[in-house]
């Protein structure tokens, strides 16, 4: 078995900077993680109103395209029943 060698050191000072910075690393990841999940949860919302947005999109351009046929309602209606 190895000894280590113990040298002579503030070890009070050291002890407590290193507490500190524990304490520090904690919170800090605490905020992290806290970051990440509105990250998440924010992501989930944008990609629903993105969906939307694109459904909406589709709609408006069905729209258009039955306008500029010419057709009536009741004309489109017959072609897409049959």
């Amino acid at each position: 078995m190895s000894r280590r060698k113990v040298e002579a050191k503030n070890y009070e000072e050291l002890i407590v900077a290193s507490e500190e910075k524990v304490v520090t690393l904690s919170s800090e990841l605490k905020e992290q993680k806290a970051y990440l999940k509105q990250l998440k949860k924010d992501q989930i919302r944008y990609e629903a109103v993105a969906e939307k947005r694109r459904q909406q999109e589709e709609i408006t351009k069905a729209a258009e395209l039955l306008v500029s046929s010419g057709k009536s309602l009741e004309e489109i209606e017959a072609f897409l029943q049959s």
